[in-house]
């Protein structure tokens, strides 16, 4: 049994500044949560818009991970569920931002938040998906500027929207179908191309691989890259990151990231 540092917000936020990004996570704590904001401002990631919730923990996450790391997780959403209390303003030192899971009505809002205030973002609903029906999902991908999601995601995300990848992909710059050891599929306008997996050199924790790949999607994006080359990207950093435990204990090097 361990206990790590963990959820979206942070993780994405670690992945983005190990590649020398300037994450500034939009995220609550509860009353356990200065140990993590200390870690955080430790790894020189702006804690400006964390927000501290009192009388509730800190969201905690039960992970059980077999051998061949398929894994089942009990969540306690504590302070996260007031997430949505959090705004998000225009400013012009944000370039882009993105909607991972959260709170139900922190996704909404935040989604309507980042058009009104003119900043693009990615849509990647994640295990979040689920609490939208099908109007709601057409909505947020009307909103975005690129949608990511897993295979079985993607599926839902069809099944619920009535729309095909190529279809939904029209209605956004890009749309990215990650598919695990298989590397992950990227669509334009309607075309797939498909971007190869990286190797991992070791198969240790899948958790948080999912995000270190989202942060390295917002920076390459933030560069002004392809969406395929921001793939490829995510690629090697998720493999990078499955070679150790929990969410935030892998480094990065410039030999390690080199395209």
């Amino acid at each position: 049994l361990r206990r790590e540092f963990g959820g979206c917000a942070g993780n994405i936020a670690y992945s983005l500044r190990q590649l020398g990004g300037k994450p500034l996570p939009m995220a609550t704590v509860g009353t356990d949560g200065a140990e993590y904001v200390e870690r955080m401002k430790t790894l020189g990631v702006s804690t400006e818009f964390v927000r501290q919730v009192g009388d509730t923990y800190t969201a905690q996450a039960m992970i059980m991970t077999d051998r061949d790391n398929n894994q089942i997780t009990a969540f306690h959403p504590g302070a996260m569920m007031q997430a949505h209390v959090t705004r998000i303003e225009a400013r012009s030192d944000i370039k882009l931002g993105i909607i991972a899971p959260d709170g139900r009505d922190a996704m909404l809002q935040h989604a309507e938040q980042f058009k009104a205030a003119g900043i693009p973002f990615v849509f990647d609903p994640g295990q979040g998906l689920p609490m939208f029906d099908g109007k709601e999902l057409t909505h947020f991908v009307e909103l975005a500027t690129w949608v990511t999601v897993n295979d079985y995601e993607a599926k839902m995300l069809s099944d619920r929207t009535g729309l095909s990848c190529a279809e939904l992909s029209r209605k956004v710059e890009g749309l990215v179908v990650t598919l695990g050891a298989e590397g992950c599929e990227v669509w334009v306008g309607g075309e797939k191309t498909l971007v190869p997996p990286v190797k991992a050199t070791e198969v240790v924790d899948p958790t948080g691989c999912g995000d270190a790949f989202r942060g390295a999607l917002l920076y390459g994006l933030e560069q002004g890259w392809s969406l395929a080359r921001c793939a490829a990207l995510g690629n090697r950093v998720g493999a990078l990151k499955i070679a150790t435990r929990g969410g935030q204990n892998y480094t990065l090097t410039a030999d390690q990231i080199a395209a």
